[in-house]
């Protein structure tokens, strides 16, 4: 059994994730019973659907009805592993069998960059959850040391498992942005840094002609206004574009047609985007470091998101072009297509296994 509850139609990353993996599972494993507590008018192909009678327009009403409501209506049925995919099991009334997802530390790394309110949460919540839960998954080597350094979890409790990637939508034969551009997609909040990328490109502009706009695909997060504002403050307005929430059909043209993606997050636990641009065939310019080393490796352009410069200096590289830039994205191709979410279903399952005992 699984809580698909964080789903909704504009699902981003947790949701992105929790939705391919079941879909992946389902198809690997059509012998496995998979049932998920999903919101109404959501649905996941080939799982079943079961809807709560309850108000879950915010996250906090989630949140309480996650702790409070849903354990019990898990355990009115019959299950073998329950699965919670954002960083929280039941802690009121504990439950049996349970694996957790943990995607990141950020809260604990980061703190500043969420509201208040919702990184003290977040931070007890989690810390709770990972000694209740009976396993935790996680995406990345570097999310795992994080959870074994900050939250001295035992390192056989967790499990590493890649995310998958996959083409988002089928794109439309026409552009979907008229000019030339680079590419950032995340959803609008500090941690994604793209306010320093907004400076990168203006500094960029300064320093050569004819630089293609920058096209920011994400919904608006929270602590978003001065990212909002920088575009019109830096005399950039009319080429650095938010997008805002698109759909999967638009996004995948969006990839298609990029120039590179651009994504100097500040910390990730993976990082979705990069493996997707990878696997598209466009160059990736991203952080050196945690996760996102990890899964960019030798094949990305790779930058100190603290250092504008540093960021402005990689784009100049991928705009000149050249065998070089043609080699290493061929190289970062090959490596994403191997991360599908077949494996990474697969991978889950032995987890799932490991939990029954067996």
């Amino acid at each position: 059994m699984v809580d698909g509850l964080i789903l909704d139609q504009e699902a981003s990353g947790i949701g992105q994730y929790v939705r391919e993996l079941m879909m992946a599972y389902v198809l690997t494993f059509p012998d496995d019973a998979v049932d998920m507590w999903l919101r109404p008018g959501i649905a996941v192909p080939g799982v079943a659907a079961r809807t709560p009678d309850a108000s879950l327009g915010t996250s906090q009403q989630r949140l309480l009805f996650e702790q409070w409501m849903l354990p019990r209506l898990v355990e009115s049925h019959a299950y073998d592993v329950v699965h919670f995919p954002d960083y929280q099991v039941p802690l009121l009334r504990p439950m049996r069998r349970t694996v957790m997802t943990v995607h990141d530390l950020a809260a604990f790394v980061m703190p500043e960059v969420f509201p208040a309110s919702k990184s003290r949460t977040k931070r007890w919540l989690m810390r709770q959850s990972v000694k209740k839960a009976s396993h935790i998954i996680v995406p990345s080597q570097a999310t795992k040391e994080d959870l074994v350094r900050i939250l001295a979890v035992q390192p056989e409790k967790i499990s590493v498992v890649w995310h998958g990637v996959k083409r988002r939508g089928i794109p439309s034969p026409e552009r979907a942005y008229p000019r030339p551009y680079f590419l950032a997609v995340g959803t609008v909040e500090p941690r994604k840094n793209f306010l320093g990328l907004i400076k990168a490109y203006h500094l960029l502009q300064q320093r050569q002609k004819d630089v293609p706009d920058l096209v920011i695909a994400g919904r608006l997060g929270w602590m978003y206004d001065e990212t909002l504002a920088m575009p019109e403050k830096l005399g950039v307005a009319e080429k650095v574009k938010f997008l805002q929430y698109v759909s999967e059909d638009t996004l995948s043209a969006l990839y298609r047609d990029a120039v590179a993606l651009v994504y100097p997050s500040f910390y990730e636990g993976f990082g979705l985007p990069v493996i997707e641009a990878m696997s598209e065939g466009i160059p990736v310019v991203t952080s050196r470091q945690g996760a996102l080393a990890e899964v960019g490796g030798d094949a990305v352009w790779a930058v100190d998101p603290y250092d504008i410069d540093s960021i402005a200096s990689q784009m100049a590289l991928v705009l000149e072009g050249g065998d070089t830039v043609q080699q290493r994205v061929h190289t970062a191709q090959t490596w994403a297509r191997q991360l599908t979410w077949e494996r990474a279903a697969r991978a889950t399952r032995t987890v799932y296994t490991h939990v029954m005992g067996g």
